[in-house]
């Protein structure tokens, strides 16, 4: 039965969003917030690459084009170039119970302090406190993620502490999350390149893939592609940084740039015929 194109690019949508959800999730970024990032970029991206030539880019053209309202393009263009993070104008469930037990007196000491809840119970307890915070979320869920992130903790008497009043990722982790956002964006422009322009001016972009290598060997490859990629880098370094010594002016200048990248999963098929793989677009 012959794939139609609406679901081989879905599938593809789903594996590229796979390991981004991984980071969203850690860092408590929920759909709705994900939903709103997704509408802005396909404003962005409408008015950045769908011009027609000789014409203006209206509203409405962005609305036909995204699927969108001409109020919600209208609204979300407003919001063009703006900086700053990812808006959490809608905390996740986890949060809503954190800010319950923090506000709401029922949870609180005398003194304005979160109490330590017993587990169950019909008052004051965590039990409630999640039935009346998270929605139609499970206590069980809520505390596993609580504790995953190190907000609450549970001792031998079934009491849950609040140990933190929010979580914030360590600051090298978000740098990480710029240096992912900038490799991707990269990779996946010079994918779409290679797509729209066919054989016309196609930029590198090959990856190798061997499926079945045993585990010694990965470990050998994984030390030794390292030595060598690193290697490779720096004379490609030297190259841009002696072009950008020599050059007289910007004028006409661009962003040019090379990744090498390593990875490893685990097969799931160590029996496959296919021994190697090159692939290129």
């Amino acid at each position: 039965m012959e794939i139609d194109t609406n679901t081989i690019i879905g599938r593809a949508v789903v594996t590229v969003l796979k390991p981004l959800l991984r980071v969203l999730i850690r860092n408590e970024i929920t759909v709705a917030n994900f939903s709103e990032l997704v509408r802005q970029a396909y404003v962005d991206v409408a008015f950045e690459h769908f011009k027609l030539p000789g014409k203006k880019l209206t509203f409405a053209r962005v609305a036909v084009l995204t699927g969108l309202s001409r109020k919600e393009v209208v609204r979300l263009d407003k919001l063009r170039g703006e900086q700053g993070g990812v808006t959490r104008s809608s905390p996740n469930r986890a949060q809503r119970v954190v800010n319950g037990w923090i506000s709401d007196r029922e949870f609180l000491t005398a003194r304005g302090q979160p109490r330590i809840l017993p587990l169950q119970g019909d008052k004051a307890s965590f039990s409630v406190l999640v039935s009346r915070y998270s929605g139609d979320i499970s206590l069980g869920a809520v505390l596993d993620e609580l504790m995953r992130i190190g907000i609450v903790s549970r001792d031998n008497r079934d009491r849950v502490h609040l140990d933190s009043l929010g979580y914030i990722p360590p600051a090298d982790e978000l740098e990480k999350i710029g240096v992912m956002a900038t490799c991707a964006a990269d990779l996946l422009s010079t994918a779409v390149h290679n797509i729209e322009a066919g054989d016309v001016d196609p930029k590198f972009q090959r990856q190798l893939v061997y499926p079945s290598v045993p585990a010694k060997a990965a470990e050998r490859f994984r030390k030794e592609s390292a030595e060598l990629s690193a290697n490779y880098l720096q004379e490609l370094n030297q190259l841009l940084a002696d072009a950008q010594k020599d050059a007289t002016d910007n004028v006409g200048a661009h962003r040019v740039g090379f990744g090498i990248y390593y990875f490893d999963n685990q097969s799931t098929n160590s029996t496959e015929n296919e021994t190697s793989e090159e692939k290129d677009s």
